[in-house]
């Protein structure tokens, strides 16, 4: 019966750390993926801000472009989405921090290895 109960409780384990790995992944991922949307946003409006600055520069002979009101419209939602890209960063380093001090780092051959070295030991 030694036998089972260690396979067993092996199992249990191994499929509790793998568990841990997908949420951290998944979590992860979708912050990867919330960062990939934020610095898509941020390329989009330095597009508009180009081609804004052209328009005034070369087609209006504007010389005070950052005094125009759209020219000022497009830096703050730079500057915005420039926040909400270092919130997502933290937030990225935050899951990972929380997985790295659960021992979600565990290895399921490690804890394989573990339970069958602890079960060779002689019980008495």
């Amino acid at each position: 019966m030694g036998f089972w109960d260690d396979l067993s409780r092996v199992f249990k384990r191994g499929v509790s750390v793998v568990a841990k790995k997908t949420d951290e992944y998944t979590k992860i991922g979708k912050i990867k993926v919330d960062i990939i949307g934020v610095k898509r946003d941020i390329d989009k409006q330095f597009t508009l801000l180009g081609g804004k600055v052209y328009q005034l520069i070369a087609e209006e002979n504007n010389t005070k472009i950052a005094s125009h009101e759209d020219v000022k419209e497009i830096i703050d939602k730079v500057k915005d989405l420039n926040h909400q890209l270092s919130q997502k960063k933290e937030e990225l380093e935050k899951v990972r921090e929380e997985y790295g001090e659960q021992g979600a780092d565990e290895d399921i051959t490690d804890v394989a290895a573990e339970e069958v070295t602890d079960s060779d030991k002689p019980q008495g």
